[in-house]
């Protein structure tokens, strides 16, 4: 006879990769202040919750982020800066599990993260976003000042230390320009990371309801839809516009729109090397050699290769079969 039963060793190894990720979020967690901390944990299980529900039972999962939204006005009110986060990521999460039977790419999925994006272009415009911004620029100048006292009970001295005084206070001069432009977008990717550790929190809890398995994300398949072109031309437009109240929000436009088509970029060379038998290791140490080596040009490169994929398409042009433009 046959069991169907999970084998012990899977199970145990599944055991312990979600113990890790619990351990490292916690870790997470306690480096952060509150109440932001406590997104590290409720994104990831909204997602999942989201996702699992709207898979197996339908419309019933889109209910999950109405409760969500409704507990975060409830919790810190409409106003609130962080709460949010959770009912977008709970709908990306129910957006994901309605669409999971038709089998979307690792590039789809990446658009469903546009309640996420919506919430980061709009939070320039919070009542609060000043104080957090000022919160934000309080910090930074108290953590460059403590570094340079380590640095003289370390004995640095003379012109060294007089370098790094002069670059960190350049960066503090652009801290009043930069950091509200910069903010909706490293907090749009932080949450975008944990609605993927989600994803993989409802793989798992799928796997222990012996549900059908989630369908993997693979690097060369990320192609995003068409509407990712027209959220960079909006950025890019809104960039040179002459309304600067409006600079972060385009700016967490074009930066994020940006950022996926160098992720495309990147699933073009990983799909072409592939297809000519390299391996698959030799292919991502590769990536990860050049982008250390040379970041900009990797990431303009990239880009320049997932903008032009738009058009050209260059996986179905490699898969096309040799003998049909005869």
């Amino acid at each position: 006879m046959t069991s169907i039963a999970e084998p012990r060793p899977a199970a145990r190894g599944r055991a312990l990769r979600g113990l890790l990720l619990v351990f490292a979020l916690a870790l997470f967690a306690v480096a952060t202040p509150p109440p932001w901390a406590g997104l590290w944990f409720l994104v990831p299980a909204a997602t999942a919750a989201a996702l699992l529900l709207a898979w197996r039972f339908g419309r019933i999962g889109w209910l999950l982020p109405v409760g969500l939204a409704a507990g975060a006005v409830w919790v810190d009110g409409p106003t609130s800066l962080w709460a949010w986060w959770v009912p977008a990521a709970a709908a990306t999460g129910a957006w994901m599990g309605s669409t999971e039977e038709r089998g979307a790419s690792s590039g789809r999925r990446a658009g469903m993260l546009l309640p996420v994006l919506v919430l980061a272009a709009a939070l320039p415009w919070a009542i609060h976003y000043r104080d957090l911004i000022g919160g934000l620029e309080r910090e930074t100048r108290a953590s460059d000042a403590q570094t340079i006292e380590i640095l003289r009970s370390m004995g640095t001295t003379g012109d060294r230390l007089a370098s790094v005084q002069r670059s960190i206070a350049e960066m503090e001069r652009l801290l009043p320009e930069r950091l509200p432009r910069t903010v909706p977008t490293l907090l749009f990717l932080w949450v975008a990371l944990l609605v993927a550790v989600g994803r993989t929190l409802a793989s798992w809890v799928a796997g222990w309801l012996k549900w059908p398995a989630l369908r993997p994300g693979f690097l060369r398949d990320w192609r995003l839809p068409d509407g990712a072109l027209w959220t960079l031309i909006a950025g890019l437009a809104l960039v040179l516009s002459p309304w600067t109240a409006w600079a972060p929000t385009a700016w967490t436009l074009l930066l994020n729109a940006g950022f996926g088509f160098c992720v495309q970029g990147a699933a073009v060379v990983e799909s072409l090397m592939l297809a000519r038998g390299i391996p698959l290791s030799i292919v991502v140490l590769t990536l990860l050699f050049v982008l250390t080596i040379a970041p900009q040009m990797f990431l303009i490169t990239t880009g320049a290769l997932g903008l032009s994929d738009v058009w050209l398409d260059f996986r179905r042009i490699e898969a096309a079969p040799e003998g049909d433009g005869a």
